[in-house]
């Protein structure tokens, strides 16, 4: 028997526009004002801000250069949401990237999806210690600090635009913490 078939949703947070670093504070002070209202347990929350922190900061470092592609493509634009349902809380950003970077990222991810907690460890320290940083200023442990925050595997697409251009969409999934206890 699953509860799934009366699953409700609720979309706690959703942005969609232009992400600056401003905006990513406005958010996550929402956040904040919204955890009592959403009975947010501290564990939970802080694994929230955390992720949110770095899914934002992510679309934050992918979308900076398209102004003038979003400006022609308004569908397109860098967008979040969190959304509370039965089962836990969903994050789901979206936001255009280059064709060329998306072959990068489908290997980081399916690494890090296919990896267990050592290998995650592992595969951290190893981006430490080798100290390689991205031409976008990260060492690329993004996607590893999701991963190891959420416990289930990150889920991705990309859905063709134009121009070299490709829709990224990530969307990491948090349990309710009773079911990462008994579950």
């Amino acid at each position: 028997m699953s509860g799934r078939l009366n699953s409700t949703s609720t979309s706690v947070l959703h942005y969609k526009g232009k992400f600056t670093f401003e905006r990513i504070g406005i958010l996550l002070n929402d956040l904040k004002n919204k955890r009592e209202t959403y009975q947010i347990d501290p564990v939970q929350y802080k694994k929230l801000l955390t992720l949110m922190i770095e899914i934002l900061e992510n679309v934050l470092k992918y979308s900076d250069h398209f102004e003038v592609f979003v400006l022609d493509h308004p569908d397109f634009q860098p967008e979040f949401e969190l959304i509370l349902n039965d089962d836990g809380f969903i994050l789901t950003s979206r936001n255009p990237v280059k064709e060329r970077d998306k072959n990068e990222i489908t290997r980081r991810i399916d690494k890090i999806n296919t990896s267990d907690e050592d290998e995650l460890k592992k595969i951290y320290r190893d981006t430490i210690t080798n100290g390689i940083f991205t031409e976008k200023g990260g060492a690329g442990l993004g996607f590893i600090e999701m991963a190891k925050i959420t416990t289930n595997n990150i889920v991705y697409s990309f859905k063709p635009i134009d121009k070299g251009f490709s829709y990224f969409e990530i969307t990491l999934h948090i349990n309710h913490l009773d079911e990462e206890d008994h579950g």
